[in-house]
């Protein structure tokens, strides 16, 4: 009898104390890499150590950069999270479709000036109409990375891609990378030197590596066919043409598959298991090949540009209050937290991402020496167009690229009707 009345009386406590705590859903998207997931994870379980009064259940969630179908569904039924990672340049239209709620209020309230907290480039994103739609947790830079070996052994000086050189003539890197190509007895790939499209070698990377612009903000106009964009798309299909197209989506499909179907492990990455002997990619990698290639001979330099131009753009994620919630002060709370020094530390340190606090960016001892280019490339870095209709803008300008890299279209076209596509819709947000 004494038992049982302990248990109840536990019983009871225990209830009392969940029915005190507010509980909060925080929705972290899918397409993240394993450990920037496992990072906002251990961010809100320090915060809820830190808050005993609040509870946050976290939820990986199916989408990628421009899809949340699954975030906008939940939000519009009354059955959505709290806070959502959603990809910051997407901000500006997920904020015009009335999905974000407008932190600007909650931060006059904190009387903070955060726009000087953080970073000039990641703060623009997460921006519409003047008023602040999320916060940014983290940023990066895109660069080339090379396997000093494979160089080596096809007889390439690694030294030529040294830094201190700047980035390597598109023509000149041409003949080196078709250098190191190997196919079997059918004629099949078994390494390429160089697939310009993976990874990260998106319409982006290569239209600002020839001097392109996707958006004039002072005629509210998106231009996809800018000259520069048009020269970008025409070395993606070059390059796919001298590889033969055909051959090069096999090669990709059967030794990577992503990011159509991405189904092999980070281990199989073309670059970790000397398939390709160059790839585009960014800071991020370092957290996957500390785990499963530790002693790759690399090096990493500036994307391949025209003129020793030397470019790079920058992403991120931002964690933001979704429409609909009902414990707002919390979700702003637990928002600051993740975005704040603590959060981002842990996004450096699981995650091997770049903070956008200025704070953090000043603090040495928190970056490897591999970090150190990465860091030099911020200052200068550009970023997708923060429009109302970025998402849209990004997959169309995929669309273009899937077209160009199976040369199944020429890139004037194909980026023209981007243009076609993309301008009515903004042409709602411009005055």
């Amino acid at each position: 009898m004494k038992n049982l009345l302990l248990l109840f009386a536990s019983l009871i406590a225990l209830t009392v104390s969940t029915l005190g705590q507010t509980e909060l859903k925080f929705w972290i998207n899918s397409s993240l890499g394993a450990h920037e997931k496992d990072a906002y994870k251990k961010a809100a379980d320090d915060f809820v150590q830190k808050n005993s009064g609040i509870k946050v259940s976290t939820e990986i969630v199916p989408g990628s950069e421009t899809d949340v179908a699954k975030l906008m569904t939940a939000v519009r039924s009354g059955a959505g999270p709290d806070i959502a990672i959603i990809d910051r340049f997407t901000i500006a239209q997920r904020a015009a479709s009335g999905l974000l709620v407008d932190l600007t209020p909650l931060i006059a309230k904190e009387d903070a000036d955060l726009s000087k907290k953080y970073s000039a480039g990641p703060w623009q994103e997460v921006l519409y109409q003047n008023k602040v739609y999320a916060l940014p947790t983290n940023t990066d830079a895109r660069v080339l990375f090379y396997n000093k070996q494979l160089l080596r052994d096809a007889g390439i000086d690694p030294a030529e891609f040294d830094q201190a050189k700047g980035p390597i003539d598109p023509e000149r890197f041409e003949q080196l990378a078709f250098k190191l190509n190997q196919t079997d007895s059918s004629g099949a790939y078994t390494r390429i030197g160089f697939v310009p499209w993976l990874e990260q070698g998106w319409g982006y990377t290569w239209g600002y590596a020839f001097g392109g612009s996707f958006f004039d903000f002072s005629n509210c106009k998106v231009t996809a066919t800018n000259p520069g964009v048009v020269k970008g798309y025409q070395f993606l299909y070059d390059w796919a043409k001298a590889l033969n197209p055909q051959k090069a989506r096999t090669f990709v499909d059967t030794y990577w598959q992503w990011p159509s179907v991405g189904t092999l492990p980070d281990s199989q990455m073309p670059f970790f298991t000397g398939k390709v002997a160059f790839v585009i990619s960014g800071n991020w990698v370092f957290a996957t090949m500390k785990d499963v290639a530790p002693t790759l001979d690399y090096g990493v330099t500036y994307i391949p540009a025209p003129n020793g131009r030397k470019t790079t753009w920058s992403g991120g994620w931002s964690v933001a209050i979704l429409q609909g919630s009902k414990n707002v002060e919390a979700a702003y709370h637990l928002l600051r937290f993740v975005s704040g020094e603590e959060g981002q530390t842990l996004l450096v340190k699981q995650a091997a991402s770049l903070p956008t606090l200025q704070s953090l960016l000043q603090r040495k001892e928190l970056f490897a020496p591999e970090y150190q280019f990465f860091l030099s490339l911020l200052p200068d870095s550009r970023s997708r167009p923060p429009i109302p209709v970025g998402a849209v803008l990004w997959d169309k300008l995929k669309e273009a690229e899937e077209s160009v890299i199976t040369n199944s279209q020429k890139p004037e076209p194909a980026l023209q009707t981007v243009d076609e596509t993309v301008q009515p819709q903004m042409n709602r947000f411009c005055k």
